[in-house]
């Protein structure tokens, strides 16, 4: 069993599922992660809990996807974090589970107030007869892979530089629903993204995406922000679909941000805004596109 709270199963995370199925089939043993259902800091500091990368059925399923047989997803509640970390071992995961092995990261860290660290986990291996597997960093570009050096780069724009710790680009899924219109206006129609669950989202500006609908891929540009040009004008994700004309509302689309094309700027006139949007248009056309 793999141990973790796996938000974004980036690259680091993919270390510890592949040494869980090593072990698994070295042993004979049945794969498993034991994960939660939301971040445990929305219940020890709320204001601190971060958005997250992944929704619980997207996790599910990357962690699936990797050839793990059982997704464990649990509430992190007040009688599980006053835990000791002795009793969450052999009171909370000997009893519920039948643990053979445990898989965790250089830096994992479980108990009340986080007292157990890996070291106190090798003591109670010896003692509760589990075997202990301890997964280094994933190191890239010099750093640690980690979800909070995810959400930074996601949350500063720079989605770009998300995929090679990802092993994918960010995406978020939603339904689309109906806008101002005014795009259609001006013949640039957007598809306006209502997110199904909240999760981390890029800084406000312009940026190349790829677009997913019923399973068909398309180049897309969209603008994220509250759109400065309008006065008190609500935050919206509106996208200008590719070689695309057909009528999507209430229909499911899933966003791959690829690069920030710029930020979110104020016009002084609805015609400058959308000149530019055609200009931006016209720019991921022959920069982005493939011919």
């Amino acid at each position: 069993m793999a141990l973790g709270f796996f938000d974004g199963v980036h690259k680091g995370h993919q270390s510890l599922l592949k040494k869980t199925l090593e072990v698994s089939e070295e042993e004979n043993l049945e794969s498993s992660v034991m994960t939660f259902k939301k971040h445990p800091l929305n219940l020890i500091f709320p204001s601190y809990a971060p958005d997250l990368i992944t929704t619980n059925d997207e996790k599910i399923k990357l962690i699936r996807s990797f050839g793990i047989q059982h997704v464990y997803l649990n509430d992190f509640n007040e009688k599980l974090m006053n835990l000791s970390s002795e009793n969450f071992i052999r009171d909370y995961l000997l009893k519920k589970y039948n643990l053979k092995h445990l898989v965790v990261g250089f830096n994992y860290t479980f108990g009340y107030k986080g007292a157990g660290t890996v070291e106190t986990l090798k003591k109670y291996g010896k003692k509760y007869h589990i075997g202990i597997s301890i997964v280094p960093p994933c190191i890239i570009d010099g750093e640690p892979v980690s979800s909070t050096r995810i959400r930074e780069l996601i949350k500063s724009g720079k989605v770009d530089k998300v995929k090679p710790l990802l092993g994918r680009y960010y995406q978020v899924k939603g339904s689309i629903v109906k806008g101002k219109g005014l795009g259609h206006q001006f013949g640039v129609p957007t598809a306006n993204l209502h997110l199904k669950t909240k999760g981390i989202l890029p800084s406000p500006g312009v940026y190349y995406t790829s677009v997913i609908i019923h399973n068909q891929v398309f180049d897309g540009l969209t603008n994220l922000g509250s759109n400065p040009t309008f006065r008190q004008h609500p935050y919206s994700i509106e996208t200008y679909i590719y070689d695309f004309d057909e009528n999507i509302y209430n229909q499911t689309m899933i966003i791959i941000f690829k690069k920030k094309i710029r930020d979110e700027i104020r016009f002084d006139s609805v015609n400058e805004l959308m000149t530019k949007i055609k200009s931006d248009i016209e720019y991921i056309n022959k920069i982005y596109r493939k011919s």
